[in-house]
């Protein structure tokens, strides 16, 4: 049943950003076209960009648009906890910046997640527009995470989801947490789907990423599986040692924003 764009209230969408300021004008101009009809926020966060990024920012700013700018790169995990910090919307979508994530796409997933009462709609890039130094890291990444967690998601690399105010609030993000959403919103309790959507090839800027992320991924999926034992039982020295480590032992902000602009008349 399709649900009319008035019945969602306020939604936020979330997009980090690092040195993307040749894909600011055309990122803003796209989400504006996808979400004509419904009432949104943007939250548009500058992980502590090194190019003109903040400036770009700043020349997009609408009245439905705040620039979150970072004191320094934290990766996209803290980034994105930044801007669900600081979401008001009933529904927080989030995106990359770097226009292969497609906004025609979340109008569907919206109703998805409305119609059919899931806390997260994520995508599935079924014909990714990426080099092989990309795709393989991604797919052995999605293959370590389903055998390790159980969780059968396909592709836990989109940054394309929907979730709903109180899922978003509750992931605590951190670290490289960003590439096991699904799997914190599940053992969260969250019930997840996915849908197909639309990839687009790289035009502009340049990928941060290559084939050692699939080392930080193994790193990372061992931080979280380990914390997800100390709540069940004591820890061991190694645990403990995670937990100083990556200084998770206290809840936190792990974040330091250095300026908030909005929208002034």
């Amino acid at each position: 049943m399709h649900v009319h764009p008035s019945h969602f209230g306020l939604i936020s969408l979330v997009v980090p950003l690092y040195n993307e300021a040749q894909n600011v004008i055309p990122l803003v101009k796209a989400i504006n076209r996808a979400l004509k009809d419904y009432t949104f926020e943007l939250i548009l966060v500058n992980d502590g960009s090194t190019d003109n990024t903040q400036q770009q920012l700043k020349q997009q700013l609408q009245s439905n648009c705040i620039a979150i700018e970072l004191d320094k790169n934290y990766g996209q995990s803290l980034a994105l906890a930044a801007g669900i910090d600081h979401a008001k919307g009933d529904y927080i979508v989030t995106m990359d910046g770097d226009l292969q994530n497609v906004p025609n796409d979340i109008p569907i997933m919206l109703n998805t997640a409305k119609d059919e009462h899931w806390d997260i709609v994520g995508g599935i890039r079924v014909n990714r527009k990426d080099p092989f130094h990309k795709t393989l890291p991604s797919k052995i990444a999605n293959y370590i995470i389903r055998k390790s967690t159980k969780l059968n998601i396909n592709d836990h690399g989109c940054s394309l989801k929907v979730f709903t105010k109180t899922t978003a609030k509750k992931l605590n993000l951190y670290g490289g947490m960003h590439r096991f959403i699904n799997v914190l919103a599940h053992l969260n309790g969250a019930r997840i789907t996915q849908l197909a959507v639309h990839h687009n090839a790289r035009k502009l800027g340049v990928s941060k990423y290559g084939l050692g992320r699939t080392f930080k991924v193994i790193n990372d999926l061992i931080v979280l599986l380990t914390l997800q034992n100390s709540k069940k039982k004591s820890l061991t020295v190694f645990g403990r040692w995670i937990l100083r480590k990556y200084n998770l032992s206290q809840n936190k902000t792990l974040y330091r924003i250095k300026n908030i602009s909005v929208f002034e008349k």
